[in-house]
């Protein structure tokens, strides 16, 4: 649950304390009367202390704490006689009660829910099954307060706080904005008070997951922090600037020098010697571990084997900078963007980390190439919830030509994310939306090289399609350029679907079966070369050259009239009668159409003997 702080938490809570309190709201037939009696407790007395009207002070679930006002005016009044009265959202509802010297139990409609007694209250373990603890005091007494049954976390809180220090997205000082800009005031009923600059930006509903939390209301400032041992780390945003204040517990004894603890800069002192790390992590490299550094230091290995990983001054680029190999996924999608929805790919990806902690990210995809890439995002660096810190988008597109990255569309953090549990592995989580529609699309990468079984043994879902086919081959060696070609695996084992020796080309009978091999997603950039007869083969041909693949030993293959085409009339292009080199020929050289694009064939040699399909990008 890392990931799921504050206003997304308390959301959900909502919803299942709505759920809740909607069971009390059915409690028809629920009838006062008798004396209560029965089973170990004892029957309420005219003179029982326990009498009075009780009301729910805290509800608490998976981490995060509710108050008065967010449970729903919840009430239980205890009357005598063993009679009750329960209000739900203003509706009440005659019940039963009977109490021992340890419990209170109320009688709902054949259920029996039982609180453990305290001092004037009484506390109700996993509500009606729910799995909400609730906190009812008795109303006019001290017990009523909730401040007593909060978290240590949220009772840290509890006080005014004002900022001492700044600093900017990349967590360096600024002169922007000033370091006391930022006052705060947190109270025990979960609302707070927060001033910027000398503007108060109004009252608002809290909630904390841990240690982390945020403000819930809708059209809240989005402000977010984390209690720290001596204060809290304070992130907001103006005019669209993310800025992180630091607030000392005690002002007191906060001194300029503590700057450093405050904002999670490293003590660069206690910095290993560049050289050191550099021969530390090349030797760890050359013995296929992962070194000793943790996260940092497999990350270095994992770059080293791929021949990535430029030495950068930035303490992010051991985590950062290299080859990336995993997959995404459609979801949420609307608009003439329902048909994506569901659909999964896997991704290839390079992240260049430079000395100021800028870079980029470049991003491809099965039915592309680096050279035909699906995103190219400018991003920063900075602190995170771990050494490894934090990537954020700056600017760039994905999935569409246009500009749709901007600043902080992705914060990307392996400490925060719902894979925060696997080891090195980063999660991207973002929406698009113009005028046709919108969908939600998430990235999950882990580094070029790096062995996926642990995921594979918790969650089989989150394995990339070709990880067995495809990468579990290559991943040793530097990352390809395409998504299922590699340098010593070029060619997959094609089905039996295609040509015969009946059709000629480069094919025949005999020939070995692990000879032929299918394409599925063969990219091609340019319009095919065109040989005349003699030179590349005794007929006419056009040679198809895959992008970035070029080279003495695969000058690319040969579409011929021998070359199969497999349900011509679904061809682009295609007229009756037409063989596989009149047809190319004329996409070739009839501006109506297009032959570069996704090509589906099966190859001998370097002939191609079938044409199953080609796919046309924008």
């Amino acid at each position: 649950m890392k990931n799921r702080t504050g206003r997304i938490m308390w959301k959900y809570l909502s919803v299942i304390l709505a759920m809740l309190l909607s069971l009390g709201l059915c409690l028809t037939g629920c009838t006062g009367g008798g004396s209560g009696s029965g089973g170990s407790g004892s029957s309420a007395k005219v003179d029982d202390p326990l009498v009075g009207k009780y009301i729910a002070v805290v509800g608490q679930m998976m981490g995060v704490s509710l108050t008065n006002e967010e449970l729903g005016g919840f009430s239980i009044e205890l009357q005598n006689g063993g009679k009750a009265v329960l209000t739900v959202e203003g509706e009440s509802h005659n019940v039963k009660w009977k109490s021992d010297e340890s419990t209170v139990t109320l009688m709902v409609d054949g259920e029996e829910i039982v609180g453990e007694r305290g001092e004037d209250h009484f506390v109700v373990k996993d509500m009606l099954g729910m799995g909400m603890d609730i906190t009812f005091a008795k109303e006019g007494t001290s017990a009523a307060d909730p401040v007593q049954y909060l978290p240590e976390a949220e009772k840290f809180m509890l006080q005014d706080w004002q900022s001492v220090s700044v600093v900017d997205i990349l967590g360096d000082p600024t002169d922007e904005i000033a370091p006391d800009a930022l006052k705060a005031t947190f109270r025990g009923d979960h609302t707070a008070d927060f001033t910027l600059e000398g503007e108060n930006l109004g009252t608002f509903k809290w909630s904390n997951v841990d240690d982390w939390g945020s403000l819930n209301d809708e059209g809240a400032p989005n402000i977010t922090w984390k209690v720290q041992e001596d204060g809290l780390s304070i992130d907001c945003t103006k005019n669209d600037t993310y800025y992180t204040f630091f607030c000392p517990k005690d002002p007191s004894s906060y001194k300029a020098d503590d700057k450093a603890a405050a904002t999670g800069e490293k003590d660069t002192e206690t910095e290993p010697d560049d050289t050191e790390t550099e021969e530390a992590e090349t030797e760890a490299a050359a013995d296929g571990k992962e070194g000793t550094g943790g996260l940092a230091g497999a990350a270095a290995g994992f770059a080293a084997k791929a021949g990535k990983g430029k030495k950068s001054s930035s303490p992010y680029a051991e985590y950062w900078d290299g080859d990336w190999f995993g997959w995404y996924i459609f979801e949420s999608c609307d608009g003439d963007y329902e048909s994506l929805e569901g659909n999964w790919y896997d991704m290839c990806a390079t992240i260049t980390v430079e000395d100021d902690d800028t870079g980029k990210m470049v991003l491809w995809d099965e039915d592309g190439s680096v050279d035909l890439t699906v995103g190219e995002v400018e991003v920063s660096f900075g602190p995170g919830t771990t050494a490894a810190g934090c990537m954020k988008s700056e600017s760039g597109s994905f999935l569409k030509d246009d500009e749709n990255v901007a600043h902080a569309d992705w914060l990307v953090d392996p400490g925060a994310s719902s894979v925060s549990d696997y080891d090195h592995m980063i999660e991207i989580n973002s929406v698009y939306e113009d005028a046709d529609g919108s969908f939600r699309y998430y990235i999950y990468l882990r580094p070029w090289g790096m062995d996926w079984e642990d995921i594979r043994a918790v969650d089989e879902s989150l394995m990339p399609n070709a990880y067995d086919s495809w990468y579990v081959g290559v991943k040793d060696g530097p990352m390809p350029d395409v998504i299922g070609i590699g340098d010593d695996l070029v060619l997959t084992n094609g089905d039996s679907k295609g040509g015969n020796s009946d059709q000629g080309g480069n094919s025949s009978e005999d020939e070995d079966e692990e000879e032929a091999f299918r394409f599925d997603n063969f990219t091609v950039m340019s319009n095919p070369e065109y040989f005349p007869a003699g030179k590349k083969s005794s007929l006419p041909c056009y040679v198809l050259k895959m992008s970035g693949q070029e080279n003495d030993d695969n000058p690319g293959y040969m579409i011929d009239k021998n070359t199969i085409l497999d349900n011509p009339e679904e061809l682009d292009g295609w007229q009756e009668g037409d063989d596989a080199f009149t047809w190319m020929d004329r996409l070739c050289n009839d501006s109506s159409y297009t032959p570069h694009g996704v090509y589906d064939i099966r190859v001998s040699n370097n002939h191609v003997d079938v044409v199953y399909g080609l796919y046309w990008w924008d």
